[in-house]
């Protein structure tokens, strides 16, 4: 292991999403969603975080809390695009050997979740570290908007090769099915591989950039986590992480 390694986060974000506008402002518990997941960030190990955005609005929100925002492009075709512009700012000079990105849309994250994938990646010999949880709901197996994973993931804790990732439900037959949580822990080459990679047809086909690691032989290591992250792709996620973290803040007091 190379010594004095350090790990930024960058947390992608866009004012533009096609299922649901402006979610980064949408507010939880009197504060930006954005600033939410901001918060849990800065709570890791992590050396540095980063919010990359192509709106104004978002980097006022996090430089008025004392954090770090980059503007980007607004023509970047997957979050990972975005981190490696952000990447490329704010280290001109290669200090940063794990990069992670930490999508905007989760703002039910664990700190220790993050803590995990960067002692992860930091051993593993794949090039990517990401998470699944169990899917409990059957109506989210035929979601498209909840992402499956194939996978040979067994008990909490485990760590497998992700196969393949779809929106469809995968694998056929009986069996757990698994959600893909939008967190990417990167070595620094792997990002940089990704992204000079030409976008695929199964990548676009699916909606999925995950998809491009995997056809561009980047090994893909999933982590097995208990049910209690929310990713925010619609206005029932929405709902569903505003209460959770509501009744989190209320237990607190």
């Amino acid at each position: 292991m190379i010594k004095n390694e350090k790990t930024m986060i960058i947390i992608p974000a866009r004012m533009e999403a096609t299922r649901l506008p402006g979610k980064p402002l949408m507010i939880i518990d009197n504060k930006p969603m954005i600033v939410h997941i901001w918060e849990k960030a800065i709570m890791s190990v992590a050396d540095k975080v980063i919010v990359a955005t192509d709106s104004d609005n978002i980097i006022e929100e996090i430089i008025k809390r004392g954090g770090q925002a980059i503007k980007t492009g607004s023509d970047h075709k997957t979050g990972s695009d975005r981190v490696y512009e952000a990447l490329l700012k704010a280290d001109l000079e290669g200090k940063y050997s794990h990069i992670m990105n930490l999508q905007g849309d989760i703002p039910t994250i664990d700190p220790n979740i993050i803590n995990l994938a960067i002692e992860k990646i930091k051993k593993t010999n794949a090039d990517i570290i990401t998470f699944g949880k169990k899917i409990t709901n059957k109506k989210d197996i035929k979601d498209p908007n909840v992402v499956k994973v194939a996978t040979n993931l067994t008990a909490l804790g485990s760590e497998s090769p992700a196969l393949y990732f779809s929106r469809s439900p995968i694998p056929y037959g009986k069996g757990n099915y698994y959600e893909h949580i939008g967190l990417y822990m990167y070595k620094r080459h792997a990002l940089e591989k990704f992204i000079l990679s030409s976008q695929t047809i199964l990548e676009e086909r699916e909606s999925l950039e995950q998809i491009r690691a995997l056809e561009n032989n980047l090994k893909i290591n999933i982590i097995l986590i208990k049910d209690n992250i929310i990713g925010v792709d619609t206005i029932e996620d929405f709902r569903k992480a505003k209460k959770l973290i509501e009744n989190q803040s209320k237990d607190k007091k």
